[in-house]
């Protein structure tokens, strides 16, 4: 039967099309959603169509183990969403994309974060919650227009000084990791306040909040 008569299509061919019909769409808006595909790879069609001016980008709630060297060739995009993959690494190109203000990688299987995450210099909102990080590199200060950055819900057991160097940061999530203590020495001073306590147990001992320096008047 054909499918103008009604006849169901096989789920493979309907999803197929349903992801041409994501690629066709983004050409002509500026906004790539390819969430909750099922995808393992990003899609070889999509050298088809032009997207190389596109804005906004989600690929959440797919089967990615690595973030897609394709991504990283689309300069313009100013928004990132990865959520919910299987990512365990994230490509060295990721710093191309210098217009990204807002990344999400939370959800995936991501142990440690490369260079290349801190070289996004107009970021202002980094999602990392739901993964298996367990320290935060010192060049997270590069970052100096991050204004929220969530690590909730990892295995950190420390934090970085360099973190009071963000002077635009205003949200900071750090339940469910391993710490019991704060960033030591003169420059973490003053950043951090106890606000209360969380549960007593060796996954959540803290509930901890970023202070910003006051400015005068």
């Amino acid at each position: 039967m054909a499918a103008g008569d009604g006849a169901q299509l096989p789920a493979t061919v309907a999803a197929s099309r349903s992801v041409e019909k994501a690629l066709e769409e983004a050409a002509a808006s500026g906004a790539l959603n390819l969430s909750n595909r099922k995808l393992k790879e990003f899609p070889r069609t999509a050298r088809n169509y032009d997207l190389s001016d596109i804005t906004h980008a989600d690929l959440s709630k797919n089967r990615l183990c690595e973030l897609p060297e394709e991504l990283c060739h689309f300069i313009s995009l100013e928004t990132l969403s990865l959520y919910h993959n299987g990512m365990r690494s994230l490509s060295s190109n990721l710093g191309n994309l210098q217009a990204l203000t807002y990344l999400n990688l939370s959800r995936n299987l991501l142990s440690s974060l490369p260079p290349s995450v801190f070289q996004l210099s107009l970021l202002r909102v980094l999602i990392l919650s739901n993964n298996k990080l367990t320290s935060l590199p010192s060049s997270v200060f590069s970052l100096t227009q991050l204004r929220q950055l969530d690590v909730s819900c990892n295995e950190l057991q420390s934090l970085p000084a360099e973190l009071c160097q963000l002077e635009c940061l205003r949200d900071l999530n750090l339940r469910r990791n391993r710490l019991t203590a704060l960033p030591e020495g003169e420059s973490s001073r003053g950043c951090f306040q106890l606000r209360r306590p969380f549960g007593f147990n060796h996954r959540n001992r803290f509930r901890l909040g970023f202070l910003q320096p006051e400015v005068p008047l």
